[in-house]
């Protein structure tokens, strides 16, 4: 069930791209798939319109949530970061007047997180996949997702009418 559901994300996050002006093969590279699914996903043949309610109703969650749900989906974590960068136009922030120092962010398995000379915390935005665990660790909410921009996508549920 998890990679339906994941093909229903995928479904919404390629529609988005093609009204953004993405040609079929440049929404296949992104999503690193093959043309003809990407062809199923325009042209509403694929997945059913269940999965696609299903996986809107998961993307309209508030971020703390829809996140570690589309991120637990797959373990192609570069994939999950572009389809949560697609829908959310997001990025992880550290807060230092907040820290308390307690290292617990520093766990991150992507080695994403690290101490920096300022008795402080580094994200490196490249080695973020945006699974969010760094957030879950820290007991002060120092680390946080923020918003880059208006979230970008569109609900397609409507297009299956």
């Amino acid at each position: 069930m998890p990679e339906h559901i994941l093909s229903g994300i995928k479904s919404i996050v390629a529609l988005n791209l093609r009204k953004e002006g993405k040609l079929q093969r440049e929404i296949a590279d992104y999503l690193d798939m093959d043309r003809s699914i990407v062809s199923h996903y325009l042209h509403g043949r694929y997945p059913s319109k269940k999965v696609i309610e299903v996986s809107e109703k998961i993307v309209k969650l508030p971020m703390e949530l829809s996140i570690p749900i589309i991120s637990s989906l797959s373990d192609n974590k570069q994939l999950t970061k572009k389809l949560i960068n697609s829908l959310y136009n997001i990025a992880i922030i550290y807060k230092s007047n907040a820290c308390i120092g307690c290292g617990k962010c520093l766990e991150c398995p992507y080695d994403a997180v690290s101490t920096n000379d300022n008795i402080g915390i580094s994200i490196d935005h490249e080695a973020c996949v945006l699974c969010g665990d760094c957030i879950d660790e820290c007991p002060v909410s120092a680390i946080r997702f923020k918003s880059t921009g208006e979230p970008k996508f569109e609900l397609i549920s409507q297009d299956f009418e």
